[in-house]
This record gives C-alpha cells, structure tokens and sequence, in this order.
C-alpha cells in the first residue's frame, strides 16, 4: 500500500524484509529513508507470511535461507495470495538459487553479500516498474494478445494472465518490436536496469515463464522465438497469416 503526506506531497511505501539475520534487518530499517519506506520485518517465511496477510506492501525482500520453510517455499505461497513485487536475496555464486527465484515468480534477485546502496536501487526500480506511470491509457493488441499498458493487465485468448512486474515489462519490451530479434543483453539492461553479468541466465527464466503462461500461439509455434547466441523475438507468422 502507498500512503500519501497530503501536506508535502510524499509517498511511504511498505516495505516487508523476510530475513532471519536482526543484525540485517536492523541495518535496513534505519538504511532506508523514513520519509519513503516504511521498513517491517519478519525472521521466517510462515511471519512473513501472516504478515502480508494482513496488510498491504509494495515490495518484499526474500532472503532465500531462512528457518523453517525455505524463501522459495515462502514464494509460492506468496505468489498463492498476492502479486506483490519479490527481490530474493541468495548467495553469491548460486545461480541455481537466482533461476529458481526467477522461475517462482521473483521479480529479481540479488546475491549477498551486497551494497546497501544497491540494494537501495533494486528496490526503487522494481517498485517503479510495478506502478504505471500517469498518463493515458495505452492498449497494445497483437493476434490474440492485449496488453493494457496503464492498467499493466495481459490477456491471452480472452483469459487474463497474472504476470510478474518483470515478465510484463520483457512482454511489453517484445510485443513492441514484434517480429525483430532483442539482444538479451539489452533486454536485461532493460528489465532490470543493471548491466548483465557473466552466465547471467535472468532473461531466459523470464522467458520460460511467459511461454508457460501464454502458451503456445495461434499456429501452435512458440510466441517467443530464441535465436541462438543473440536474443529472443514475439512471433508475428501465425498474424500474418491469419490477415491474408
């Protein structure tokens, strides 16, 4: 939930750390500004849990291992009630950890240790990738796919798909270049804001996720095509098709 100061025109936003190190979520409470996070912290998946139960967050930090159930444990039953922004904390090194993350509805990630000030921007680039901007409403159809761009809404043959701040902004990145090859390092660039790191695997799992969650297009080929050693397309044969 975003909380609005109507005398100076600022936004608190809740901000829900999962993490069983206090000395951390100590640090974090007093890292973050006051006057634009608003910092809760939990020490196990099933708080945290019980914690978004019963209020509102516009962003969630994870931390992979935690007592209990495990921060992909706590994901999927976050994901179960909520689509609140996830960035998952893992260890350095752990890219099993990140591609698990990503494919369990993560919308990034980030290895420990790690900068306070990085951390700090991950959070400010999702939660701004998770609300749309002020302005008029964009619709975007492509065969029998709609994309509401204000509304951040996706539907796929009539049916609307839940998807991540990620995998909607890696849609929407796509659909906009239809039928054009996208460098995946751009499209990290892109979608997360950062530079690509070596066997950086991200964007593939953000693939595999719209292509589980889209299915397969009208002429039952992959909606998003990969070319091997550069990048990933949106498809456009089975619309050319079908407007002869």
């Amino acid at each position: 939930m975003t909380f609005v100061d109507d005398q100076n025109g600022l936004s608190l936003k809740n901000l829900l750390l999962v993490d069983d190190d206090v000395q951390l979520g100590s640090l974090m409470t007093q890292f973050f500004n006051p006057t634009e996070f608003c910092v809760t912290v939990a020490t196990t998946g099933e708080e945290g849990i019980a914690i978004l139960t019963e209020g509102q967050f516009s962003i969630i930090i994870l931390d992979v291992m935690l007592p209990g159930i495990d921060g992909f444990e706590a994901l999927r039953k976050i994901r179960a009630i909520s689509d609140v922004p996830v960035l998952m904390l893992t260890t350095r090194g752990s890219t099993t950890d990140r591609v698990n993350g990503l494919e369990s509805g993560a919308d990034d990630y980030l290895p420990k240790p790690f900068q306070p000030e990085e951390l700090q921007a991950r959070v400010r680039t999702i939660v701004r990738r998770s609300h749309p901007r002020n302005g008029r409403m964009t619709f975007v159809s492509i065969g029998d796919l709609e994309l509401d761009e204000q509304g951040r809404k996706v539907k796929c043959s009539g049916e609307e798909i839940e998807l991540t701040g990620a995998e909607f902004v890696l849609l929407q990145l796509l659909v906009s270049k239809a039928g054009s090859v996208q460098p995946r390092e751009a499209l990290i660039q892109r979608v997360f804001e950062r530079q690509p790191t070596l066997f950086d695997r991200s964007i593939d799992s953000l693939v595999s996720n719209l292509r589980r969650k889209l299915g397969a297009a009208p002429d039952g080929h992959d909606r998003i095509r990969s070319v091997r050693g550069v990048g990933y397309a949106y498809a456009i044969d089975s619309i050319k098709e079908e407007k002869r």
